[in-house]
């Protein structure tokens, strides 16, 4: 007798479920989500969380990742270490830390705190090698290292060598006493304070056409240049000036 009640009442709720289904809309199971088809909603956790893990936006079922271009990687000489890191620290403007090395830049010297021009020079070391940008570092061949262990070298930043950077807008100047004991003391930049006479020249003072409206300087008519793209400061400027490098027409060109 009790099997047959519970029999009974299975039976009832079987047919009561099946009268509820039957009632209901054919498409309440259908995702509704726009531009979805298939027969299970997509598991979009894993992609948000990667979106958001590499500085993302994720808005409606899609991510946008600004600057997800490969950084640039340049070539360096020599046979020393050729490094390309993140910048996690800029401590001064000549001292850099990345993630696995402590640099120092060779040659140059900016002010220590407290002594004029320190904020300055460390401002534009933070403007242009910013935390979190990938920097290329081309190690001293012939003072690798300085006395406290850090990586002495040439840095490439996003916008072009930060030492002769900061030595061309007076924010630095070269340590003449280890232009000896540096494989970059021919570089042009490093003219003010290693012996000129062994410095490298530009290579626009290579050039035979020299243009008439620049006489401190061999810059060609040609290709079309601008103020970023060569090695001078204040110099004069007569005559057509092709390249538009004094802008205010004072007879000065790429004032800094």
């Amino acid at each position: 007798m009790r099997l047959l009640v519970i029999a009974t009442l299975v039976g009832a709720g079987v047919v009561a479920i099946s009268v509820i289904f039957a009632s209901m809309p054919p498409d309440i199971w259908k995702d509704h989500r726009t531009g979805f088809t298939g027969v299970a909603p997509p598991d979009e956790i894993d992609e948000k969380i990667d979106c958001l893990s590499r500085g993302g936006v994720w808005e409606h079922t899609s991510c946008t990742v600004s600057g997800d271009s490969q950084p640039k990687v340049l070539n360096c000489s020599g046979s020393a270490k050729c490094i390309t890191e993140k910048v996690v620290r800029i401590v001064d403007g000549d001292t850099i830390h990345t993630t696995n090395y402590k640099i120092r830049l060779s040659l140059v010297d900016t002010p220590e705190i407290g002594e004029p021009g320190y904020s300055q020079a460390s401002s534009f070391t933070f403007t242009y090698c910013p935390v979190g940008s990938t920097v290329t570092i081309d190690q001293d061949d012939l003072q690798p290292v300085d006395v406290y262990g850090r990586l002495l070298g040439k840095v490439y930043c996003e916008n072009g060598i930060i030492n002769e950077q900061l030595v061309q807008n007076g924010l630095a100047k070269i340590s003449a006493q280890y232009c000896s004991q540096s494989e970059f003391s021919g570089e042009y930049w490093a003219q003010s304070g290693c012996d000129a006479s062994t410095a490298m020249e530009p290579a626009f003072d290579r050039y035979d056409d020299c243009d008439s409206s620049y006489p401190d300087h061999c810059i060609p008519s040609s290709p079309d240049l601008d103020c970023g793209e060569i090695p001078y400061r204040n110099f004069r400027v007569t005559g057509s000036d092709p390249h538009k490098f004094d802008g205010d027409r004072d007879g000065i060109g790429c004032e800094k």
